[in-house]
């Protein structure tokens, strides 16, 4: 029989690293991207440039044309037998801090009720893998643990309730769905070359320290000493890959890392590696974020009102159990001193040519 995947998310920049990762470990298997049809151009030519790069995937990625938000997801259900299905990675997901409550339960809610229904109709499915995130934490204070999902917890944006709301449906369908997820914390570009394709979430500080005179004063939201939990996006790749291998259904992983410096700390590296000498002046993050609101004072910063409420969290991942996994495959979380040159590096030479709501 044989031994497919479904994969959705795909021409994303995540979902594009992850397939020959995937290739490589079932070499057997053939991949059906779910695209929908304003991707399909885009798509097919990130098919290409994907067997000109890795050889071994030559035939092996089948476009398949769909939309989350239609409730049979498939357009032609004759371009894909689904009993020949024994995984499915589910990533497509609205990742945008600022999305709207419509375009939120839009995709991430009724796209994932879509794909388990599709689910229950693939007769030979072994696995679902769900891409969430660590912020279904919301406003959770404290340690947040792999373990840990519905603590009562309300939420900054309608980012994190309908991740929240999408891994919720994962979770009421364990008598059906063989599930297992994992987190990411704040995704950012490659450890080695700093690639990314999308610019938020740490960006626009770099940005914004970037443009100041050498010698400036620099807000410090809050206290400074909460964490900002980043994590190169190959890590994340490279972990969801090797854990997708184990016997560990129902296991919820958290891909994070597992000392995050603060946004004080965070701040000064940025501003030593752009040549900048940063006074910190601290400011309630309620009047950072009201003054954001300014839409005049927000384009000439480059942030953005939702942005400010991670930098004043004390909230903390745990990933104890994401690590020891890890292990076994010698995959281990980089230390953000160790490559953040890199990050910024690719981020100035790239700023003008990303969007700053990529597609992942």
């Amino acid at each position: 029989m044989s031994k497919n995947i479904f994969l959705t998310g795909f021409p994303g920049f995540i979902a594009s690293r992850l397939i020959p990762e995937l290739i490589l470990q079932r070499p057997e298997s053939k991949i059906f991207l779910l695209v929908q049809k304003k991707f399909l151009e885009i798509a097919k030519k990130q098919i290409q440039q994907l067997e000109e790069n890795f050889s071994f995937l030559k035939n092996k990625l089948i476009i398949v044309e769909g939309d989350l938000t239609f409730p049979e997801v498939v357009v032609d259900k004759s371009q894909i037998d689904l009993n020949s299905i024994t995984e499915v990675f589910n990533l497509a997901a609205v990742y945008d801090l600022r999305v709207n409550k419509e375009i939120a339960y839009e995709i991430n809610v009724k796209g994932t009720e879509h794909i388990v229904k599709l689910a229950f109709s693939m007769k030979n499915l072994e696995k679902f893998h769900h891409i969430s995130t660590c912020y279904v934490a919301g406003w959770y204070r404290g340690e947040f643990s792999e373990d840990d999902f519905d603590k009562g917890q309300t939420f900054k944006n309608y980012y994190e309730k309908t991740k929240f709301l999408s891994e919720k449906i994962i979770r009421e369908n364990k008598d059906k769905i063989p599930f297992i997820i994992y987190r990411p914390s704040i995704v950012i570009g490659d450890s080695k070359t700093g690639e990314t394709n999308k610019f938020d979430g740490p960006y626009p500080i770099i940005f914004l320290i970037n443009k100041l005179p050498k010698i400036s004063l620099m807000t410090q939201i809050g206290s400074g000493v909460n964490p900002a939990n980043l994590i190169p996006v190959d890590y994340v790749v490279k972990g969801i890959a090797a854990l997708s291998n184990l016997n560990s259904i129902y296991q919820t992983y958290h891909l994070c890392d597992p000392e995050p410096l603060s946004q004080i700390k965070l701040i000064e590296i940025f501003g030593k590696k752009l040549g900048k000498k940063l006074i910190p002046v601290k400011v309630k993050s309620s009047f950072v974020r009201s003054l954001m609101k300014n839409k005049f004072i927000s384009n000439i910063t480059g942030l953005y009102p939702e942005l400010i409420d991670y930098f004043d969290h004390d909230l903390f991942f745990k990933c104890e159990k994401t690590i020891k996994a890890l292990e076994k495959f010698n995959i281990h979380p980089p230390r953000l001193i160790d490559y953040i040159d890199n990050v910024i590096d690719y981020a100035i030479k790239h700023q003008n040519e990303i969007s700053r709501k990529g597609l992942w």
